[in-house]
């Protein structure tokens, strides 16, 4: 393209300058593209990146590269399909697709979806795990067990049976 009454270098004047198409507020969440929400990302470790040591991300990331150390999220840790990680892991919602080996908390939820491979123990008071994931390891849903009221020990109807003999023959024996 040429550029003619210019000299080399020289801006356009703010006439000729062509301003963004303004943004719609109608538009809902669904009709936004795939891409502008990896643009939210506050980091995107890239498939071929490689990373040793502790990570630490205040807002949501990906990972589709290599991992080993430990990872802190404040926020959602989405582990992409190509991901390979060796670390401890704890966020807020962790989203699992790639291959991790070591342990795994959240404080909302975590995810396992298919194709999924976790070597580890998982803690977080919810759990979502799709056919076709691999997953060794315990899994403790601390947060649901604080939300629920203690169990008494269960007894059986001959334990019950036994309760009320016993207390008809003591109630005999006073007499």
């Amino acid at each position: 393209m040429a550029w003619f009454d210019r000299a080399p270098g020289e801006k356009k004047n703010p006439s000729e300058v062509s301003s963004p198409p303004p943004l719609s507020p109608a538009k809902s969440a669904e009709e936004v593209p795939a891409e502008s929400a990896a643009e939210e990302l506050v980091a995107y470790l890239y498939k071929g990146s490689r990373v040793t040591g502790q990570l630490t991300f205040h807002g949501p990331a990906r990972i589709d590269g290599s991992v080993e150390g430990e990872v802190l999220c404040h926020g959602v840790l989405t582990i992409g399909e190509e991901a390979e990680v060796r670390a401890r892991i704890s966020g807020d919602i962790v989203i699992i697709r790639g291959k991790v080996e070591g342990d795994v908390a959240a404080k909302e939820k975590v995810e396992l979806e298919t194709p999924a491979r976790l070597l580890g123990n998982i803690d977080a008071p919810r759990v979502t795990i799709t056919e076709g994931v691999v997953f060794d390891g315990r899994c403790s849903m601390g947060g649901a067990r604080d939300r629920r009221e203690p169990l008494s020990p269960a007894r059986s109807g001959s334990e019950k049976a036994l309760e009320g003999e016993t207390s008809k023959l003591i109630g005999e024996l006073d007499k």
